[in-house]
């Protein structure tokens, strides 16, 4: 039976690639041991080469033409006195003239430093009238290669005897070694070409951590982190959770979708763009009209949610998935700011006719409707949609349909809307308060639905509000007590610290110990003063590049007018502030 070939591996390798095997052919034995097709490399070393081959594996193949702009560092042998037709070792001698001294090749190497022209060799993969340059050098045509510019940041002659030159050079993309052997010698009054070649640096990989072939193995792989991507030129974003659909479906990227390292750094072209679990995502390309940032997509690696997530239209225009719709599901509807005691009871109903065999699911909104209802009196969400659909994963919800309300679904009737349900959804159970309202001008109420739901044949449950204190537990006594600073009394109702969400916000250093930031989003902010807060960074793990426990470390907050200065005891670790929590 023939071996389904295995392409879920992912990562970066460092192979020490053999002399007198092309790499091609290397990449072959690298397929081999590790039973995948998807294998990519980052340049080409000639067959009688050896060193540094740095491969891409799996989804990282998509960053071939991302990363392939390093420059590099070889260990050549030049062999002075002839010149082959391929100036390397596997041609035929075409010249020959006089060895130079020792003290002649160091008198010109100073010559070949910073930006200078050099023809390419005619046996190489350029193209000429689309055919490989080589290729017709074999069939005997003539072909003439132009100057291209290219960089030498540094060469030196680590030993010289008899006829052979021992250089290590260090240069731009493009550069052929070859060529500068050749160079070498005109300049020395005579001729050569390259005895042996070891390419020993690629960008911010080094030959001596590679591996032979015989030693290769998925543990072999090293993945993509934030750190790997700096060490690859690029900047690092974390998508938020909200922003994930629209990141997966290709929809255009605003600067609110992404937690950016303090660190980061706006020169940067391309950006590394992580799913909130640190999943590699994917690279997005930056650029500024305006003084604004663009984006534009580079590659996108999917992810399959733990939660399905929907929109109204999506939902209006029957593309549910039909598997839920199937089985039927269970749902809640609301606003749900801050996923308090009280939602939680609504919560536990909808998840307990999992054993029914329904689909747990929730209908909620883009932010509070009090918000929508009354913009300029509205204080603000408690939590941010990002946080939301955190919370909706972690109470075990299936799906999520999002709704961002507009004038057309306000104007919905009750029994239309729940009709909807019924037919796009497969609703089979509703669990809802004592005081839930729908449809237009919110005039369908509980005891409306109970009738819809004899008709439309789906069960209701009225869930009681949840008393703390002799007083019910709602977003809006939540809202209270955080502009009354009240954050012990927030925690008892929310399970946990009142937590501002700082997706989209800029953050900057303001000395090793100081970072600071303008607060985005629709979230509620406390009142200005001096806060002791905990701030959580997210960080990956070096190692593995799999998601660890988020860092926490205590600051002193300083709030004015929506300006956030977070003063630390110790030196800052670089990392993406996810969130500030009011203790």
């Amino acid at each position: 039976m023939k071996k389904k070939a295995n392409n879920e591996i992912s990562g970066l390798l460092l192979l020490k690639k053999q002399a007198g095997k092309t790499s091609f052919s290397s990449l072959s034995s690298v397929k081999r041991a590790l039973g995948t097709t998807k294998v990519g490399h980052t340049g080409t070393l000639d067959s009688f080469a050896d060193g540094l081959l740095v491969v891409l594996v799996g989804h990282l193949t998509h960053l071939v033409p991302h990363i392939t702009n390093f420059d590099k560092s070889y260990r050549a042998l030049i062999e002075f006195g002839s010149e082959t037709d391929t100036l390397d070792p596997t041609g035929q001698i075409i010249k020959n003239g006089k060895i130079p001294t020792k003290e002649e090749v160091l008198a010109v190497l100073p010559s070949f430093l910073g930006e200078i022209e050099q023809i390419p060799p005619a046996y190489s993969a350029l193209h000429v009238d689309g055919k490989r340059a080589s290729d017709l050098v074999r069939e005997g045509k003539s072909v003439e290669l132009k100057a291209r510019k290219i960089t030498i940041s540094s060469i030196e002659l680590l030993d010289f005897y008899e006829n052979f030159a021992l250089i290590e050079v260090s240069c731009s993309k493009g550069t052929y070694i070859r060529s500068l052997a050749r160079d070498i010698a005109e300049k020395c009054g005579t001729v050569a070409h390259l005895k042996e070649l070891r390419r020993t640096r690629v960008g911010p990989f080094s030959l001596e951590v590679a591996l032979d072939e015989d030693h290769i193995s998925s543990e072999s792989l090293i993945p993509m982190t934030a750190d790997l991507a700096s060490r690859c030129g690029m900047d690092n974003f974390l998508l938020s959770s909200k922003a994930v659909p629209d990141f997966n479906n290709g929809r255009p990227l605003r600067s609110s979708a992404f937690v950016r390292d303090f660190n980061s750094d706006s020169s940067k072209k391309e950006i590394a763009v992580f799913y909130p679990d640190y999943k590699f995502a994917g690279v997005i390309t930056r650029s500024f009209l305006n003084n604004r940032e663009k984006f534009s997509y580079g590659f996108v690696i999917h992810s399959e949610p733990k939660m399905k997530i929907y929109s109204w239209e999506q939902i209006a225009q029957g593309k549910f998935n039909p598997e839920f719709r199937d089985k039927g599901v269970s749902l809640t509807i609301g606003s749900f700011d801050g996923s308090h005691l009280g939602h939680r009871a609504l919560f536990e109903a909808v998840l307990s006719q999992k054993e029914k065999g329904l689909v747990p699911g929730v209908l909620t909104f883009t932010k509070s409707l009090r918000g929508y209802k009354n913009p300029k009196e509205y204080e603000g969400d408690v939590v941010s949609l990002s946080q939301k659909i955190e919370n909706l994963k972690e109470a075990g919800f299936e799906f999520a349909v999002i709704v961002d309300f507009s004038s057309d679904f306000a104007k919905i009737e009750g029994h239309d809307f729940l009709s909807l349900l019924v037919r796009n959804c497969g609703l089979k159970y509703l669990a809802e308060g004592t005081d839930f309202h729908c449809g237009y001008k919110g005039s369908t109420g509980m005891e409306d639905i109970k009738k819809y739901a004899e008709e439309l044949a789906f069960s209701v449950d009225t869930v009681q509000s949840v008393i703390l204190d002799g007083e019910r537990v709602s977003s809006s006594r939540i809202r209270k007590c955080i502009l009354a600073k009240e954050f012990a009394q927030v925690k008892t109702m929310l399970l946990k610290p009142f937590e501002l969400d700082c997706t989209g916000w800029a953050w900057k250093r303001e000395g090793e110990r100081l970072i600071s930031s303008v607060k985005k989003g629709a979230q509620l902010l406390p009142p200005n003063g001096n806060y002791s807060v905990r701030v959580i960074f997210a960080d990956f793990c070096q190692k593995t590049g799999e998601a660890q426990n988020d860092r926490a470390a205590i600051s002193d907050c300083t709030l004015e007018n929506g300006n956030l200065r977070l003063a630390f005891s110790d030196n800052l670790i670089s990392g993406f502030v996810r969130s500030v929590q009011f203790l």
